[in-house]
């Protein structure tokens, strides 16, 4: 599973490394974050009909547009790529509004000698990562017409690979620059999104870091640092 990861990239390097034609408004607002938490919101992106990417923001925690109300968001933070088609909460999602998750890396917690270790982990090469999302709009009814929309979003996961096994059964769908055209692009047929979900992942590099990041209340660079 993923449930904490960090995304400080600048707004340049977001722009440069997803192609993105705009930035909302709230997302270049929405300060750089080093432990990124369910509920929280965070940077989200897009791809219009006409083949533009767009970077918004979106709460983490997907909730679903028949849920009644957004309590279900904090339970709904990964989605499994096994039953994404099929499991209800995901699966129109799927079928219609993709994401991209850009983040610099993400933790795990890791079992050593009976203790949970927390590690972060990140591209060998330090390049931002893309992980797969999904994205849903949610309106409270009962408030009729001055309802506004919640956007919220999902990471999805896949078993673990090589040497990732080691620290966690799980993890995030990262996606490779041609995996992301294919992943947002509304056209993509499911077995075209599934077969990005399956290809090579980036080169992956991780060290323990301090327990202080399982506190939400703590957000500094100095999480990322790695523990002697």
């Amino acid at each position: 599973m993923c449930g904490r990861y960090a995304n400080f990239l600048a707004e340049q390097d977001l722009i440069d490394a997803f192609a993105i034609a705009t930035v909302a408004d709230d997302a270049r607002l929405l300060p750089p974050s080093w432990n990124i938490a369910p509920t929280q919101k965070t940077i989200i992106v897009r791809e219009s009909s006409e083949h533009e990417r767009t970077a918004e923001v979106a709460r983490w925690g997907l909730v679903p547009g028949w849920a009644k109300d957004p309590s279900i968001g904090s339970k709904m933070f990964n989605a499994r790529s096994e039953t994404i088609a099929e499991k209800p909460s995901f699966r129109s999602a799927f079928a219609k509004r993709r994401c991209i998750v850009p983040a610099n890396g993400y933790y795990e917690w890791q079992v050593l000698d009976g203790a949970k270790t927390p590690q972060y982990i990140h591209a060998a090469d330090d390049s931002p990562l893309a992980f797969a999302g999904l994205v849903e709009f949610w309106k409270d009814k009962a408030l009729g017409d001055a309802a506004e929309w919640l956007v919220s979003c999902s990471i999805v996961t896949a078993a673990s690979r090589d040497e990732m096994r080691a620290i966690h059964d799980r993890q995030p769908v990262m996606l490779a620059p041609e995996e992301v055209d294919v992943w947002l692009h509304a056209a993509s047929t499911k077995d075209d999104l599934f077969a990005a979900i399956a290809a090579p992942m980036p080169e992956l590099a991780w060290h323990p870091v301090g327990k202080s990041v399982g506190n939400v209340r703590v957000n500094e660079p100095g999480l990322i640092d790695p523990t002697l």
